[in-house]
């Protein structure tokens, strides 16, 4: 994936969610190595039909099975074939079918399926329907919103999970500058500020509050200065190299300042940034 300094800056703060969220990651990697079980899986409405009442049991016998496996080959991995994976995501997805509460078969879906075996869709369906089940645990869409933004590129249906997650209870209360950052750089700054504005709107914490209003007013300004590059671009035929031609053509009277100190320019693709990545600050008093 490559990344340029904005993007940068959103991967570090997505990557120190992710490390608090898996403070055991590559130790439950390591601690798996039981042996290695491969065998027939059955039709999911087979095994549920054949599971009767004990469906919970049966569902960890599908993940101790999926366990046993990888535990087998995490010393290998190169060795692993797609028959391989997909036999373990096969073993998760019916751990799931057989009990959709159940928590590890969903996070260990989403640690070897992505960084392991590189299936990244399969591991956004199986955290889905987790996400589906688990209507209380942020962290599923968390995770969701992860993959897409650093594994798949696709940073606006990233931000839409991590407001997803957001409105969840217990989540981290830095989700939705997250998002907004995302919309931003996918040129939607109008849809980012709403939600801001919403956000600041229903915050009770006054400290959250003012953060929010220092981050709506940098959005204020960086959507006036799109408006403006767009209307020049119209009248001009291309995007301004910078900022300071839209103030030589009448457009804006001056630049605006960055409520983060950074100062605004134009990117080459015409997307407005900041040198100061709109990080965090702390609040005037």
């Amino acid at each position: 994936m490559k990344t340029g300094r904005g993007t940068l800056v959103l991967l570090i703060f997505l990557m120190a969610s992710y490390a608090l969220i898996f403070p055991s990651f590559e130790k439950a990697r390591k601690d798996v190595k039981i042996g290695e079980v491969k065998g027939l899986n059955l039709p999911p409405h087979v095994i549920k039909f054949m599971a009767f009442e004990f469906k919970s049991i049966a569902a960890d016998l599908h993940f101790v099975r999926a366990s046993q496996f990888y535990g087998g080959r995490v010393d290998r991995l190169a060795d692993a074939t797609r028959d391989d994976w997909a036999w373990l995501y096969t073993n998760l997805w019916l751990a799931t079918e057989l009990d959709p509460y159940f928590q590890d078969p969903y996070y260990m879906g989403n640690a070897f399926l992505t960084w392991d075996a590189g299936l990244y869709v399969q591991a956004n369906k199986l955290l889905q329907k987790g996400m589906d089940a688990r209507t209380w645990d942020w962290t599923l869409p968390f995770f969701i919103g992860f993959n897409k933004f650093y594994f798949l590129n696709e940073p606006k249906e990233a931000a839409d999970y991590l407001l997803k997650a957001y409105e969840r209870p217990g989540a981290i209360p830095y989700l939705p500058n997250l998002a907004a950052r995302l919309y931003q750089r996918e040129g939607r700054t109008e849809a980012a500020l709403a939600f801001l504005i919403n956000f600041w709107e229903n915050e009770r914490d006054q400290r959250l509050k003012k953060a929010y209003e220092i981050r709506i007013d940098a959005f204020r300004k960086i959507l006036s200065l799109e408006k403006a590059a767009a209307v020049y671009k119209e009248k001009n035929g291309k995007q301004p190299e910078k900022l300071e031609e839209l103030v030589k053509s009448g457009l804006i009277k001056e630049i605006p300042k960055d409520p983060y100190g950074g100062t605004f320019y134009i990117r080459g693709d015409g997307v407005i940034e900041t040198t100061s990545k709109l990080a965090s600050v702390a609040p005037q008093k």
